[in-house]
């Protein structure tokens, strides 16, 4: 177990003795000139911590078109901008870190090949830089960001978070303006893809980990695991410009394409909120059914949603249910569940693709 999961267990423990589960739940629906589609289309790729496999969703039906075997301890996921790939990071398990990310290919739902990252070990967070043939990844053990050729799994440029625990990342549509949260150390990291290793740190809160940024790359929305609140940055200056409160554990954040939403999941309370990116104002809250729990539960009684992924036209989110072993579909406009699909053991990161996958 590594300082920051040891860290993440120990505030989920505390939390859920000062927070009582949500009991009901709060929509409001958010007003458009026309009636969202009936069901998205499009494929999710779920990763399953305790399997080593990655599940391969039809996002129209939930059925299953692929388990996938990946490395131990896949725990993010992220496609390519036109949907052809999906990659997982193998960040490994305790005594044991991982160094690799699995390359699948969506249409066929298989897995082509597997990047091994040598001495850079716990990689986590991920997404693909335009075009398609570059990742940035964190190396949780390493303390940097890589940018990784995806093709032969070079190393092309590291950079210094300056901060422990750097876990997870996220860029801005242009990618142009990335940022990490560092857990250990509860601040954020700022830099830009592929330039010189000059990151800005800045102190944020107790056990940051979820973080997004808007796809303007003005504001990064920012969890704290250990203070129960959301703090939203102004990128330029790393300064707060607001902060939420009332969570159990704001354990992953995602801005709609759009801009217009963020999706906020929390596992101790059991419950997914959404919030206007603009105003920061509440949209709605949604209150996860509590049946089918699953021992392996992180979170006891409660169905823990954690990872999120939107799809590209902001109509939906992809929630996954850690304590059901399930996913969750939500429409985004009215704060419902429209359906489930099921995954694996210890379901955890999940990404989009607008591509199709076919029946294995």
């Amino acid at each position: 177990m590594t300082a920051a999961t040891g860290h993440r267990r120990a505030v989920l423990r505390a939390a859920l003795v000062c927070t009582a589960l949500a009991s009901m739940a709060l929509v409001t629906r958010r007003a458009h000139g026309q009636s969202p589609p009936s069901r998205p289309s499009g494929t999710v790729v779920v990763s399953n911590m305790s399997d080593g496999t990655a599940t391969v969703i039809d996002a129209a039906t939930g059925a299953v078109r692929a388990t996938l075997t990946t490395g131990a301890g896949p725990h993010e996921v992220a496609t390519s901008h036109d949907g052809r790939w999906a990659v997982v990071t193998n960040y490994g398990v305790r005594g044991a870190p991982g160094n690799s990310i699995t390359v699948i290919d969506v249409a066929a739902a298989s897995v082509v090949r597997t990047l091994l990252l040598g001495e850079y070990q716990r990689p986590h967070g991920v997404a693909f830089l335009p075009g398609d043939t570059l990742l940035v990844v964190t190396s949780e053990a390493r303390q940097v960001v890589l940018t990784v050729d995806v093709r032969d799994a070079r190393v092309v440029m590291t950079q210094r978070t300056r901060g422990r625990g750097s876990h997870m990342l996220a860029i801005d549509a242009a990618a142009r303006r990335l940022v990490t949260s560092n857990v250990i150390d509860g601040t954020v990291s700022r830099l830009a893809p592929a330039a010189a290793d000059t990151a800005d740190v800045f102190p944020v809160a107790g056990a940051v980990e979820g973080i997004a940024i808007t796809p303007d790359g003005r504001r990064v929305w920012v969890g704290s695991n250990r203070d129960s609140l959301v703090v939203v940055l102004d990128y330029a200056t790393g300064t707060p410009v607001d902060t939420l409160r009332g969570f159990g554990m704001p354990y992953r954040l995602a801005v709609t394409p759009d801009g217009q939403t963020v999706v906020v999941s929390d596992p101790v309370r059991g419950e997914v909120r959404a919030f206007d990116a603009v105003s920061r104002k509440a949209r709605w809250t949604i209150v996860v059914p509590r049946d089918s729990l699953v021992a392996t539960a992180e979170v006891p009684e409660s169905p823990s949603p954690e990872g999120i992924a939107l799809s590209h036209d902001s109509r939906w989110a992809f929630v996954t249910l850690q304590g059901r072993n399930r996913l969750a579909t939500i429409d985004v406009a009215r704060g419902v569940i429209v359906g489930y699909a099921p995954t694996g053991v210890w379901s955890d990161g999940v990404a989009y693709s607008p591509v199709t996958a076919v029946r294995r």
